[in-house]
């Protein structure tokens, strides 16, 4: 092999293998072995047949070889599968001639890191190939490397420069291949050697360079081959061997690979590497890709050199065995936790499992990383201002809307007890017309209503029943059995829903636009349809109701003081009004006038109509712009008569009449009228000419003139309309009188079937049966609506209750007896919480009382330990010095001097403590260690009774909650009050149960706790006597090592002394 590409040669990655101070990386491994079928070539010769592949020989010769690879195990094939390197001698793999570009492909299926890939061409080398790798099995593709002979030939754009970035691939330019291009060539690519020049950690680019689950060889240039005479050499790509040596990514978390538990039996056999990192750093996953379930307080991170960036544990109180990284609250933090617990237990809650959930309170003799950090609150949940939750001294904060001891009912007029419900219930929405009183049903909220309404506010009228606009009550429809479908009607209008040829609100009429006789004698109304009402006409004249400004008796035009625009008839402006009022009246006086004109002879030389009309028009100016004073308004009243009676007598004139004799002095008159129009003309004048003068536009009494002339157009408009109703009245007179003739009709029948309705009420029905049922009446005799003699129907108010043992009859007496049995229920059941909730503390004070004779039986017992062993070791070592005193004495080279020594401390020692003292103190130690009870055995028998205890309270608080859904159904499962009954009797026997075992196991642990302490107190004292003692001990063998040490020297010097007199 020839290391053509110094560049890129590079031993195999190695990584520490010491995770403790760093980043450590697995050793690495061929990544093909055990993947044999996971590596394809896009081409490969000799698949569908034999192909003959010519390659040079010697000098100018050339050798030409079939390649056939049908049979993969064949002699002849040159599979992809070659290239690895267990594939043996003289094995490769080639591609079918002249094919470019040609691409090797290796699918990991899982994320590996790369240390080192070797690919050993077996001529000729291709010209520029490209190695790429991919990150998400195969998707995409992203190039690693580009490699050529010419790189900006053939790849024009890529920089061929070592490259200062991580994210700037290059391309190499590969050496010649000599003057033999078939030789085998050795290229070797390493993914972080090229990034030497890059200033970043090698931590950093092995996450960023090294990590693949594919990896890619295209080659897109063939090699070049001599020319030789005769048949050309082939041309093809061929690789005889292929090295990719990597490990499992673990992003610096791990050491070692793993086999995958999940992958197929008898696959991790073959492999080299495999797949799953042997996780450090509380990391986790496949690729120890993220932190384990519970060491989420800090964010993921690869490990770098010198920093392992190890998972940190979430706080979490000992109640979660998982948590997840939450940014925010790692931010809101200052960035120093940022772990939320999941799935708390032990009934905490909250980011760290250190509240107690909803329903649970602290226990106040434990504590919060405990398991019985929270008890259960007898609160309700839903009507609790915290969830269930309750204070210190157990009582429950209800919210606005609630009441109770556990706050589990709604206050009077409200209900619908909800958690998500801020104020717990809702308020009542009763309607005041239709319900009783403002409270509801608590749990339905349905309203109790009065007759004739229904719906759960009471705000419906039944069916039958329809409720009048303004009206407080409901009316009943009334509807004709024999033209409506039903006795039902609209709840606003009252319209019965009628049968086909009927109509009106109660269907007793014809169809609109329909009047006679229903159903047979209907007639279509002769009306305008544009121009009606939506009835059309009137149901028994026919006469048509038009519109408000139509008329006519067919409805078809427009009605005085509307524009002619049928059927529209809009409204004409007020001014059409104050002229229209002024037409009339001059039309009045003109009417009044001529009636005053005598006849004439011969009227063909005068022109009295002329005259007349000019008078009129001056006087109609008049009358139109001022207002007359009293004594100027009766001449010109007088003057409009005189006008009136002569436009009548020069009507008849007119009309052809006879010729007449001229009335003498009508000449003087007509003059007359004259002098006085002009001198009416001048006061008019000088009026109009003082009020422009006097008025401005913005002056008060202009302002008055105009709010006279509005008022009396309103006046003339309000005449208009009283005008138009006339017919109304005509026809309102004429609907009373078809009225009163139709109930002259009915009305006889009537009272007879009335009259015939009390003579059958009078014998029937017989109440007696009825009221037995419902009130348990004790009547015999019968009892109609109208005939009820004797005994009272039902009992009177305040009779006696039915008794327990007794039968009860009747609805009423049963629902008495059935709300007293309820109300005692209630009584129990309230006693009984809380007797359930004595037993529990009492439950909690022994096993605290357990807990602690454990701790103090414990805690005897280490001492005892201790002292024992003291006491061993002081003997033992006792035994010691009295050895060594004895040897010392026994010793005939003892000196003298220093045995007195010895002898006199023995004798001047005062001992603290006698003889017979001690052994009194050991008996009495032996006499308390044989007297105390067998803590151990006491505590494994309380065991067993304390869980017995819990079972017995547990099963008190499911029965208990059985009696309570049995008193929820009170009302409708009368006979379940037995078995209340009976369940009350088994929560109250299994309570003093429970309370009986646990006074009688809390007695005898405070029996057990009061015999530890005295000797606890006798161990102290033991010890203490024993300090003296050692102390002693101590000088003495002091003592003795001092004079052995002088005896010793004495020895030797003697030894000297002798040897010297020898010499």
């Amino acid at each position: 092999v020839t290391p053509f590409l110094p560049a890129v040669v590079v031993a195999t990655a190695r990584g520490s293998n010491d995770c403790s101070r760093g980043a450590c990386y697995p050793p690495s491994g061929d990544l093909l072995l055990g993947r044999a079928q996971q590596l394809r070539a896009s081409s490969t010769c000799g698949l569908t047949g034999s192909e003959v592949y010519c390659t040079p020989y010697q000098q100018r010769r050339m050798k030409c070889c079939p390649c056939d690879s049908r049979n993969p195990n064949g002699q002849l094939a040159h599979t992809v599968q070659e290239v690895l390197a267990t594939s043996g001698p003289d094995r490769w793999w080639q591609s079918k001639k002249d094919v470019n570009p040609v691409t090797l492909q290796v699918d990991l299926n899982n994320l590996f890191q790369l240390h080192n890939l070797a690919l050993n061409f077996k001529g000729p080398r291709p010209s520029n190939f490209v190695i790429e790798r991919s990150l998400d099995n195969g998707s995409t593709w992203k190039p690693a490397l580009y490699l050529a002979t010419d790189c900006q030939k053939a790849f024009p754009g890529v920089q061929t420069t070592e490259p200062l970035r991580l994210d700037e691939p290059h391309c190499f330019t590969l050496p010649p291949t000599g003057s033999d291009p078939y030789k085998d060539q050795m290229v070797q690519f390493n993914p972080l050697r090229q990034y030497t020049y890059v200033s970043a950690p090698n931590s950093e680019k092995v996450e960023k360079l090294s990590g693949l689950t594919g990896l890619r060889v295209r080659m897109t240039g063939l090699g070049g081959v001599p020319r030789l005479p005769g048949r050309s050499l082939s041309q093809f790509f061929a690789i005889k061997e292929m090295r990719m040596m990597g490990s499992c990514m673990c992003h610096g978390h791990a050491n070692r690979c793993l086999p995958d538990s999940t992958a197929q039996e008898g696959m991790q056999s073959v492999l080299q590497v495999n797949p799953r990192c042997d996780c450090q750093h509380n990391t986790a996953g496949m690729n120890c890709e993220r932190c384990d379930d519970l060491f989420n307080d800090l964010p993921w991170r690869p490990a770098e050199e010198g920093n392992t960036h190890t998972c940190q544990r979430c706080e979490c109180n000992g109640h979660a065995r998982r948590c997840h990284f939450d940014l925010a609250t790692y931010e809101a933090s200052g960035r120093r936790s940022g772990g939320v617990c999941e799935d708390c237990m032990h009934h905490t809650t909250g980011p760290k499992c250190d509240r107690c959930a909803p329903g649970y309170q602290p226990n106040p003799r434990s504590q919060m990383d405990r398991p019985d950090a929270c008890i259960r609150c007898p609160c309700s949940t839903e009507g609790t201002v915290e969830n269930g939750q309750c204070d210190t001294a157990s009582s429950c904060q209800c919210k606005v809307n609630v009441e109770g001891p556990r706050c589990d009912r709604c206050k009077r007029g409200y209900f619908g007890l909800s958690t998500v419900n801020p104020l717990g219930c809702s308020k009542c929405s009763c309607s005041s017309e239709g319900s009783v009183s403002d409270a509801c049903d608590p749990v339905t909220g349905q309203c109790l209503c009065r007759p004739n309404f229904h719906g759960p506010n009471c705000d419906v009228c039944s069916n039958g029943y329809w409720k009048p606009f303004l009206s407080d009550r409901c009316e009943p429809c009334k509807c004709d059995p024999t033209g409506s479908y039903s006795n039902t009607c609209d709840q606003v209008t009252g319209q019965c829903h009628c049968r086909p040829h009927f109509g009106g609100r109660t269907c007793t009429e014809c169809p609109d636009n329909m009047f006679g006789d229903p159903p047979s004698r209907c007639q279509p109304c002769q009306c305008d349809l544009e121009g009606t009402l939506a009835e059309g006409c009137n149901k028994q004249t026919g006469a048509c109701l038009c519109r408000p400004g139509v008329t006519g008796s067919r409805c078809t035009s427009c009605s005085r003081g509307h524009c002619d625009s049928f059927p529209l008839c809009e409204s004409c402006p007020s001014c059409f009004f104050t002229l229209d009022s002024q037409r009339q009246n001059l039309s009045l006086i003109l009417k009044s006038i001529t009636t005053r004109f005598p006849t004439t002879p011969d009227s063909s030389n005068v022109n009295f109509g002329l005259r007349i009309l000019a008078l009129e028009n001056r006087l109609k100016l008049l009358r139109e712009s001022i207002s007359f004073p009293p004594s100027i308004a009766r001449q010109v009243d007088d003057a409009l008569t005189q006008l009136d009676k002569l436009r009548n007598q020069l009507k008849k004139i007119n009309d052809g009449l006879s010729p007449l004799i001229q009335t003498p002095g009508l000449d003087s008159e007509l003059d007359k009228l004259q002098v006085l129009l002009e001198r009416l003309e001048g006061v008019y004048k000088a009026k109009s000419s003082s009020v422009e003068n006097t008025l401005g536009p913005n002056d008060c009494q202009s302002g008055a003139f105009s709010a006279i002339r509005q008022a009396h157009k309103k006046s003339s408009e309000a005449a208009g309309k009283v005008n138009a109703s006339e017919q109304t009245l005509i026809e309102s007179a004429d609907v009373r009188e078809n009225a009163l003739d139709l109930l002259q009709q009915v009305q006889p029948a009537n009272t007879r079937a009335l009259n015939k309705l009390n003579q059958v009420m009078s014998s029937q029905p017989d109440l007696t049966p009825v009221a037995k049922q419902v009130c348990g009446s004790v009547r015999s005799e019968p009892c109609t609506p109208l005939l009820c003699e004797g005994n009272d129907l039902c009992p009177p108010e305040g009779a006696p209750l039915c008794k327990t043992a007794e039968k009860c009859v009747g609805a009423g007496p049963l629902s008495k007896r059935t709300d007293a049995d309820v109300k005692n229920v209630k009584s129990k059941l309230d006693r009984l919480a809380k007797k359930i909730t004595d037993a529990a503390e009492k439950l909690l004070e022994t096993q605290e009382t357990t807990n602690q004779v454990r701790q103090s039986a414990a805690k005897l017992s280490k001492k005892m330990r201790q002292t024992r062993d003291r006491v061993e070791n002081d003997l033992e070592e006792t035994r010691g010095i009295v050895k060594d005193l004895k040897d010392f004495l026994s010793d005939p080279s003892s000196n003298l001097t220093h045995i007195q020594v010895v002898s006199e401390w023995i004798l001047a020692t005062n001992l603290s403590l006698s003889p017979a003292t001690l052994k009194k103190k050991l008996e009495e130690l032996n006499n308390l260690t044989a007297n105390l009870p067998d803590s151990l055995s006491v505590l494994n028998d309380a065991a067993p009774q304390l869980d017995a205890a819990k079972k017995l309270l547990e099963d008190a608080q499911k029965t208990r909650d059985r009696a309570l859904d049995i008193e929820d159904n009170v009302d409708t499962r009368v006979s379940g009050l037995d078995l209340l009954d009976k369940s009350l009797s088994d929560i109250e026997d299994k309570v003093q149960n429970s309370t009986g075992l646990t006074d009688g196991l809390k007695t005898l642990l405070l029996q057990i706790k009061d015999q530890l302490s005295p000797a606890e107190r006798n161990l102290d004292d033991a010890t203490t006597l024993m300090k003296p003692m050692t102390v002693q001990l101590g000088q003495l063998k002091d003592l003795l090592e001092n004079v052995r040490q002088k005896a010793q020297g004495a020895r030797d010097s003697s030894e000297a002394a002798e040897r010297e007199a020898v010499a």
